[in-house]
């Protein structure tokens, strides 16, 4: 991926700057693109069977967006937004290989977050943090037959926890890269499922009799513009 390409290379080809620049209260905003693969189940609506969420998604890529203020050199509070790029499970989703169709999928999040700065460990900063939010999970398959019918759905729930860890590696005076890592567990709550053809469009919302915990297991790299 070029952004983690970027941050290595960064990494590498900069000297750490942590000994001479404090940590300082003020806005801070932060990027993270990385790789999750999901665990657990996504629930099930009246009649209907619970399936794990790795049967649709083996994995996404997400694209992480978080913006706050720092109270103190340590301490963040903040809010987060995540666009992830599903992978579709192949294996699982037998139409989903047939030709003229085109599955695709989506995981979004947001949430606020707090983060707190443990003593720096030279070169690095390490942190930890915790967020509470909201998620969208959507799966589509699109056919490319004429009069096909095409299926849009959509889990939504509250996400009770996303525990993130990870280290700052200063490589100017505004300007941090390093790793990072979070687990999150959410619950699905609620289906909207929307099917349409050439000629309707029929929308059904229906919440979940069967409501089942999932996880997201995620990591990769974060850059960080510093107050």
């Amino acid at each position: 991926m070029i952004f983690a390409t970027v941050l290595v290379a960064a990494l590498f080809a900069s000297r750490p700057v942590l000994g001479g620049e404090p940590r300082r209260p003020g806005w801070e905003l932060g990027a993270r693109l990385g790789y999750g693969f999901a665990a657990g189940n996504r629930g099930a609506p009246p009649n209907d069977t619970d399936a794990a969420v790795g049967d649709f998604v083996s994995g996404q890529v997400p694209l992480w967006l978080d913006a706050g203020y720092r109270l103190t050199g340590d301490i963040y509070v903040g809010a987060y937004f995540q666009y992830g790029i599903g992978i579709v499970n192949d294996d699982r989703q037998d139409g989903c290989r047939l030709a003229n169709v085109d599955c695709s999928a989506s995981d979004k999040r947001f949430g606020v977050m707090g983060r707190y700065h443990l003593p720096v460990v030279w070169p690095m900063s390490p942190w930890v943090g915790l967020g509470v939010g909201y998620e969208w999970g959507g799966f589509s398959v699109q056919q490319a037959i004429a009069g096909s019918t095409n299926t849009d759905d959509s889990w939504t729930g509250f996400e009770f926890a996303n525990l993130q860890a990870g280290a700052d590696y200063q490589i100017g005076k505004y300007v941090a890269v390093g790793p990072f890592m979070s687990v999150s567990f959410g619950q699905f709550r609620h289906r909207e499922t929307t099917t349409s053809n050439n000629m309707t469009s029929v929308t059904t919302d229906v919440d979940l009799a069967k409501k089942s915990i999932h996880e997201w297991i995620m990591f990769g790299a974060r850059i960080a513009f510093l107050p």
